[in-house]
């Protein structure tokens, strides 16, 4: 009897020790030592966990039929979508393309004009494109911000562009019917009193005149993020279709930012930038996940769309702020802005401390500029291998992970 008491004691004893050491991250800790990303990030990996995705995945989406908004499209369908057509490139697998197509066709019968939803409450106008039914103004406004529109065409117009560059004949006539409704949809987003010219070589967009009081960006000069999500999606369909719609605006617009945006830290050689030209001032630096989307907007322009305003060597310096972004010591801690603002103590925080921590995976893709840069986001890509992330930023981290080392390979 003794000896089972001692026993019960000496078990109890050690689960306290285990709970213990879990909870100051020994265990996973030790998990962690010795992964070697091209072994964990992989196309299973991938596979495993889009099928585990609870909203994107084929097999809940469009089968769940749920009645989303733009915003939803947006930032969650969206990084899924791309994700897809970068699996496909880092792959060739088709069934990347299939999980895509019917997903893609359900959303282009979901805009404000097919369902008889006003674009802009009480313009009258039902458009092309998709509204948030007032969802960043709790209701009182209905509002298509360009952002939403080009962030959901995008990974569509990257499709078209996959299956005219692979002559993917069998996927020819949707990529039209494709081509056709994105065009639709950032036409509405272009229009004269949208756009403000600087000078004769540099301009940006404006916000619709709709919603103002109630909409942030309505009437006024947009934001990076924003705006280059936006014409990422123009330099592609201009590409598709061989015309010159955005080109010139899409040209003057990279003018202003590079020229009117840009600093350079002489300590990383990268750049960063503000919110705004005469916002210089560090409280106007950008966090490193809306700065991810303005970067990604311009690779997508340079390297897809073929755009050269910025060249090689500006990319160089984008790419060099993921050195900046992420500390050389362990554990791994990222920044929160891609440069200190002034009311900051810390300058590296950890994944408790910094909800950006893992949006710095989504700048991966500036890795074919720099093969070892990819080694710097090592300790993060652990994390989130450990952390077993489904979501839509998860899996668009793995694809651009996977369709860089792919390019390198090339």
């Amino acid at each position: 009897m003794k000896n089972d008491y001692s026993k019960a004691i000496k078990k109890i004893f050690l689960l306290l020790c285990i709970i213990l050491l879990l909870s100051l991250g020994v265990f996973e800790i030790r998990v962690s030592d010795g992964l070697n990303t091209d072994e964990i990030i992989t196309q299973s990996l991938y596979d495993e966990w889009y099928f585990q995705q609870p909203t994107w995945a084929i097999t809940q989406f469009p089968k769940n039929r749920k009645d989303f908004s733009s915003e939803s499209y947006a930032w969650g369908w969206s990084y899924v979508a791309n994700s897809l057509i970068d699996m496909y490139k880092a792959t060739g697998d088709e069934k990347y393309l299939e999980f895509f197509i019917p997903q893609a066709e359900h959303i282009t019968t979901q805009t404000d004009e097919k369902l008889g939803i006003e674009s802009f409450t009480n313009s009258g106008l039902s458009l092309p494109a998709w509204s948030d039914r007032g969802h960043y103004t709790s209701g009182k406004f209905n509002y298509t911000y360009p952002v939403h529109t080009g962030m959901i065409t995008l990974p569509i117009l990257r499709f078209v562009d996959v299956v005219k560059e692979k002559n993917l004949s069998e996927y020819r006539a949707i990529a039209d019917k494709f081509l056709l409704a994105s065009g639709e949809a950032l036409t509405i987003h272009n229009k004269p009193n949208m756009w403000r010219n600087f000078s004769d070589t540099e301009g940006f967009y404006r916000g619709h005149s709709y919603g103002e009081g109630y909409v942030s960006e309505a009437n006024k000069i947009g934001v990076p993020n924003r705006v280059f999500a936006y014409l990422a999606a123009c330099g592609l369909y201009d590409k598709l279709t061989g015309g010159e719609v955005y080109t010139q605006r899409i040209e003057k617009s990279l003018r202003y930012f590079k020229n009117s945006l840009i600093h350079y830290d002489k300590n990383f050689d990268s750049y960063y930038w503000s919110y705004y030209a005469a916002g210089k001032y560090p409280s106007g630096w950008e966090d490193i996940s809306h700065a991810a989307l303005t970067v990604y907007g311009l690779f997508i322009l340079h390297e897809e769309a073929g755009f050269k305003v910025l060249t090689d060597k500006d990319f160089v310096k984008f790419k060099n702020i993921v050195y900046k972004m992420v500390n050389d010591d362990e554990p791994t801690k990222v920044r929160k802005y891609i440069h200190k603002r002034n009311n900051e103590k810390e300058i590296y925080y950890s994944k408790e401390e910094n909800a950006y921590y893992y949006s710095v995976l989504r700048w991966a893709f500036l890795g074919m500029y720099d093969k070892k840069m990819l080694d710097r986001l090592e300790g993060v890509y652990q994390e989130l291998y450990l952390r077993e992330n489904y979501s839509n930023i998860g899996l668009f981290s793995i694809a651009a992970y996977l369709n860089t080392k792919s390019k390198l390979k090339d």
